[in-house]
């Protein structure tokens, strides 16, 4: 499938239990092995929302910050995600805690309702599944954020003027913002991502399809690490985004296929286990 393909193939309800399969059928790395367990701090994790995460997961971390509350379903995405990055088990747990009772939960009512369900996602507890962070096509095609929530993909399922506003209030330049707005307009919500990626990062094209938030992070620190260059504007200060068909297709060959899949059940069975 394309990313330009997708949304004509959304609109065809015969495909739909096809699709809900998908959804949960990434076939890239599942970010599940560590190899860089540890080597990130929890002071370093402000910083990186800011340069390396995607919107999706930059909007759960201010949310957090903002609150110091997710709902299940946010604390589901972001908290994978932020295992997939390297953090280990005990910096969640001290991560997570920090910040909840900077709210209204004390120390007392976090161990007993939220940490386990982090040692759960660890594979820690319960059937010592070890849950991966979510793909792209599964934050843009389940699980829909309520009011209240913070999960999803903000291009999918935010408000087009409050998506204009978060990228205002982040310094997209008014041009690209445009760019994004019709990518959204025309269900091209990974290729709003990408350009995204290429807005942030001052770079004119990623040389890569983006198909999983974990992704975005390694490239993005990769690049800004000096591991790896991207095609750069020439001629230009940066404010033309102009890219190739090229980019549009999902590159299947460009990750190794991973070894496992998170399966349905076992997604219901860790979200047994976050509580509001």
């Amino acid at each position: 499938l394309t990313a330009r393909s997708l949304p004509s193939i959304q609109s065809d309800e015969r495909l739909q239990p096809l699709l809900n399969h998908l959804s949960h059928s990434y076939v890239g790395p599942d970010y599940s092995v560590q190899k860089n367990t540890g080597r990130i701090s929890l002071e370093q994790i402000d910083t990186f929302s800011v340069k390396s995460f995607p919107l999706c997961m930059r909007q759960l971390h201010k949310a957090l910050r903002d609150n110091h509350h997710l709902r299940h379903g946010g604390r589901m995405q972001y908290g994978l995600f932020l295992k997939g990055i390297g953090l280990t088990l005990e910096q969640a747990l001290e991560f997570w805690k920090k910040e909840f009772i900077r709210g209204k939960v004390d120390a007392d009512k976090f161990d007993k309702g939220y940490a386990y369900s982090i040692r759960h996602s660890y594979g820690k507890e319960g059937k010592r599944t070890d849950y991966t962070p979510y793909s792209c096509m599964k934050i843009i095609m389940s699980n829909p954020p309520s009011q209240g929530d913070y999960h999803g993909c903000p291009f999918r399922h935010s408000d087009p003027e409050l998506l204009k506003q978060k990228l205002q209030s982040y310094r997209i330049p008014p041009s690209g913002i445009t760019q994004i707005l019709e990518l959204v307009k025309g269900m091209h919500y990974q290729l709003a991502c990408q350009k995204y990626f290429e807005l942030t990062h001052n770079v004119d094209d990623i040389g890569f399809s983006l198909n999983h938030p974990n992704q975005y992070f390694t490239e993005s620190q990769r690049l800004l690490s000096g591991g790896r260059e991207l095609k750069k504007e020439l001629g230009n200060s940066g404010n033309s985004q102009q890219k190739s068909n090229s980019q549009e297709n999902m590159n299947s060959n460009s990750t190794p296929t991973s070894s496992k899949t998170t399966t349905d059940a076992e997604l219901e069975g860790l979200e047994a286990y976050f509580t509001e």
